[in-house]
């Protein structure tokens, strides 16, 4: 078998598993008004975020409009910001025929990297108008050991 078959093969392979999926897809859009499922945990969205410093703080700003605060986890360890959660669809009305699906809905995850050592007790969250703003204090030493902190939005 030379490279030119072997290719063939494996993208005959590729359409063959992905052809359900399509095939949800097609039927949703021209009959079924039932949405497709969405995509796997570790293939979920990824919100869009800033991160920013001013003389004492390390600042965080994520976009997760309309996500229920009980849904979201938020987590500091080892320098590293982690965001997860969860967009639920409303199902108010079981007839929907979408035209253009454009808002990601199930499972999200961020992890954000800080630039410098913040001090892990001295950590807000706000969530306001969709925005999430995270204000971490910096460390003027770096630990040598930082503890994990979950922070409960409120």
């Amino acid at each position: 078998m030379n490279v030119c078959e072997t290719t063939r093969n494996v993208n005959q392979e590729a359409r063959q598993k992905s052809s359900g999926d399509e095939d949800q897809f097609f039927d949703y859009f021209f009959g079924s008004h039932h949405r497709p499922p969405m995509m796997p945990a570790d293939k979920g969205w990824h919100p869009a975020a800033d991160l920013f410093e001013t003389s004492t703080h390390i600042v965080v700003v994520i976009d997760i409009a309309g996500i229920d605060v009980n849904d979201v986890n938020l987590e500091l360890e080892k320098g590293i910001l982690k965001l997860s959660g969860l967009r639920r669809e409303a199902l108010e009305e079981q007839k929907r025929q979408y035209h253009k699906m454009e808002v990601p809905y199930g499972p999200f995850a961020r992890a954000l990297r800080l630039p410098c050592a913040v001090r892990g007790n001295r950590v807000t969250a706000d969530y306001r108008g969709g925005l999430l703003t995270v204000r971490l204090e910096k460390q003027e030493k770096p630990l040598k050991v930082q503890r994990k902190i979950i922070l409960h939005i409120q």
